[in-house]
This record gives structure tokens, C-alpha cells and sequence, in this order.
């Protein structure tokens, strides 16, 4: 007979005297006369007697205890582990049956299940917007720029020279030529947004829509701007560099020099050398390369039968800069793309060969009464712009 055995006999054989014994007890507290036995000796027969019975019975929950532990190795506890094993990797119950384990996941509660919990659980949402970059020609970080309490400017031109001849001695003097001025007037002109909100938009948008539409309309008058500084045909905007007529070496006013790179499909070492040269060395100091990012890649590949690049990257103070042939590039989205007969780069001193004309910055006037339930936020900006220097830029131009 096993440990186990035995307890369970030794249990059942105490629990009958147990119970015996407490019959016998509450008998002897109703039946014993008080005149038989003194009530003091009559309490200690009774606390010994029920002294006795609690050690019987912490016996026996001891006994119970050590008969409920599981005991290792014996067959009933290798049987409740498999039972509990297959429960938990195959969703059988303890008698071996099985269970329907899609049924209790439908039944049980999921974040993807609105009703069924979901709706319990609410997103957190961030302060940060996620703002979309979009690309731009930033003309006006590398061209002359001017404030106007007036709606137009007007420059003065000193685009001519004096006029000088030797004489000899004692030769009479004659009149030389005398050197004429041109004017150049850049007036300002209106750009306008009216992007209207809700006052319910307004007053439980999580987020401040004001400020935010603000933003929003400030990058896109920017980015409006600098594609006339580019593009712009001068009528009720200002008027861009690219859209001169094509001068030679020559100067002439109204015209801007454009440079034959020599291939169509590409640019090349010689296109860009050309254009460079092309500049006078006053204007070097200050001259810059614009054009497309995808243009500077291509530059970036030119390189010679030595496999030297034409475009090494430079490091200053750690950082990479954008050069070709020693002077800087700066991204311009609004130049055309490398293709035949193309105006794909633009090599020249902005700040001494176009001019940005502020009339006033960025005004906003908040309207909640014109719409009812809206309001509308009337933002406009007066800006020129033109090219006050005409030999101060050179275009080079894709073969056609």
C-alpha cells in the first residue's frame, strides 16, 4: 500500500471518533448536574476535552493536506499533467474533449472588434504634424532685396561708358561721347489667399488651425514667389530670368547670355566650363550655379578617361557642400530639366544681377462676418522682382 493509501485510511478511521467525541461533549455539557460536579471542574473537563479535539483536527487538515499535494511520478499526477498540457496547446477541456477554439475567441473581447472592446481603447494622437516638404527655387536667399513704402521702385541703369581718346601734343580738343543712364522700374504686385474654417473647426480642432493655416499659406505664397523669380512673364507678377530674350557676349539690355553646352541629351565638363568663363571675373566672387537636383546628379557623374569626377565633394569644417568648378550650387526646382534645347543651368551673381521688391510682408485680415459659421483669413503679400543686372547671369543651354 502506498503513503497515499494509508493517509486516506488513517482520515477516515479519525473522522468517526471526531465525531463521536463531539457528541459525547455537547451531551456532557447538557446532561452533568451541577451538583455532581462543580461548574469550575465542569469548565476544565470541557476545555480539555475540546483542547484534545482541536489537535485532532489540525492532524487531520495536516493528514488532508499531504493527501491533496500532487505526488511526483504517480500515475493521477502524470494524468492531470497531460490533461492540463493538452488544454493549453490544443483547447481540450480536462476530460479529454475538444473545444471550439475560434468560438471563445469570437466570444472574448479584441481591440479590432469595436463593439466587442475595441471602442474601449482610443488612440493617442501627437502634437506633431507631419508636414510634407515641398521642393522650390529660393531665389530671393541669393538676390538683392529691397524694401518700397511705395507700389513701384525704380533703379537706375549705368550700364554705359564714357567715351576717352589720345592726343597728341599741342592737338586740338574735340567733344567725346557722353555716357547715358537707362531706367529699370520693378513694381509690386499682389499675391492673395482666402482659405476659409468653420468656427466649430476653429474651436474643437485639437490642434491650432489658425496657426497651422498660416504656416501653410506663408510656404505656399514662398514657394509662388521664387517660381515668378524663375518664370514669372512680369504681368501682375514679378518677371523671371529665365524669360529673356538670348544675348550674345555682347551686352544689350533686355537680353541675358546664353551658353551652347554642345550635347542635348546630357550635360557635360565643356557646357559647364563655358558657362563659368563666360562670367566676369567681377561678378566670380559672388557667382553661384542654380539648377534641378536631378541636373546636380548628373553632374556629379561626369567624369574624365582617369575616372577623376568633374564634381569632387568638398568638406568644410565636416560638412559636404554642394560645389562645381569652386562655387556653390543651390537647388532651383523651377529650372528646367536636362533635355534638347533646354535652359537647364543658371551660373551668375544674384545679388548684383536680380533685385526682389518688398512692398509690405505677409498681412492677414481675420473676416468671421462676411460667411456666416466662417471664417475667412484674407492673406496677401506685395512682391517684384526683375533682372537689374543684365550681364551679371549666364544660362547654359542644352544642345538642340
Amino acid at each position: 500500500m502506498t503513503d497515499l493509501a494509508e493517509i486516506k485510511g488513517l482520515v477516515e478511521k479519525i473522522n468517526p471518533a471526531l465525531t463521536e467525541l463531539r457528541s459525547e461533549v455537547d451531551a456532557l455539557k447538557a446532561d452533568v448536574p451541577k451538583d455532581v460536579i462543580t461548574e469550575d471542574k465542569h469548565n476544565r473537563m470541557v476545555d480539555e476535552i475540546t483542547a484534545k479535539m482541536q489537535d485532532l483536527q489540525d492532524v487531520q487538515a495536516r493528514m488532508k493536506a499531504k493527501m491533496d499535494r500532487p505526488q511526483n511520478g504517480s500515475a493521477e499526477d502524470v494524468e492531470t499533467k497531460q490533461k492540463f498540457n493538452d488544454f493549453l496547446r490544443k483547447g481540450h477541456d480536462l476530460e479529454g474533449r475538444a473545444r471550439d477554439r475560434l468560438e471563445l475567441e469570437v466570444r472574448s473581447m479584441s481591440t479590432d472588434d469595436g463593439p466587442n472592446g475595441g471602442f474601449l481603447v482610443r488612440p493617442e494622437f501627437s502634437d506633431r504634424i507631419l508636414t510634407r516638404v515641398f521642393e522650390s527655387s529660393p531665389v530671393r536667399q541669393v538676390a538683392n532685396v529691397e524694401q518700397t513704402s511705395g507700389k513701384s521702385r525704380i533703379f537706375l541703369l549705368d550700364d554705359n561708358e564714357a567715351a576717352a581718346r589720345w592726343a597728341g601734343e599741342g592737338a586740338a580738343g574735340a567733344e567725346t561721347g557722353t555716357p547715358t543712364v537707362g531706367l529699370k522700374e520693378i513694381a509690386a504686385h499682389k499675391l492673395e489667399a482666402l482659405p476659409k474654417v468653420s468656427d466649430e473647426e476653429i474651436a474643437d480642432a485639437y490642434v491650432n488651425v489658425e496657426q497651422w493655416l498660416i504656416a501653410k499659406v506663408s510656404d505656399k505664397f514662398a514657394r509662388t514667389q521664387n517660381t515668378a523669380f524663375v518664370n514669372g512673364d512680369g504681368v501682375g507678377k514679378p518677371r523671371g530670368f529665365m524669360t529673356y530674350a538670348a544675348g550674345s557676349a555682347a551686352y544689350a539690355r533686355e537680353t541675358v547670355e546664353q551658353i551652347n553646352s554642345g550635347t542635348a541629351a546630357n550635360v557635360n565638363a565643356d557646357g559647364f566650363i563655358a558657362t563659368q568663363s563666360a562670367l566676369k571675373e567681377d561678378y566670380q566672387a559672388g557667382a553661384i550655379w542654380g539648377m534641378k537636383r536631378a541636373t546636380f546628379g548628373e553632374a556629379l557623374k561626369l567624369k574624365g578617361s582617369d575616372q577623376f569626377f568633374f564634381g569632387p565633394t568638398l568638406l568644410k569644417d565636416g560638412m559636404a557642400q554642394m560645389q562645381l568648378l569652386g562655387r556653390s550650387v543651390v537647388f532651383m526646382d523651377d529650372m528646367p530639366a536636362v533635355g534638347a534645347g533646354a535652359l537647364s543651368v543658371v551660373y551668375g551673381d544674384f545679388g548684383r544681377g536680380y533685385t526682389v521688391l518688398d512692398r509690405v510682408g505677409v498681412t492677414i485680415l481675420r473676416d468671421p462676418y462676411t460667411a456666416k459659421g466662417f471664417v475667412t483669413f484674407y492673406t496677401t503679400q506685395r512682391v517684384g522682382g526683375d533682372v537689374t543686372n543684365f550681364e551679371a547671369i549666364k544660362i547654359m543651354k542644352c544642345a538642340a
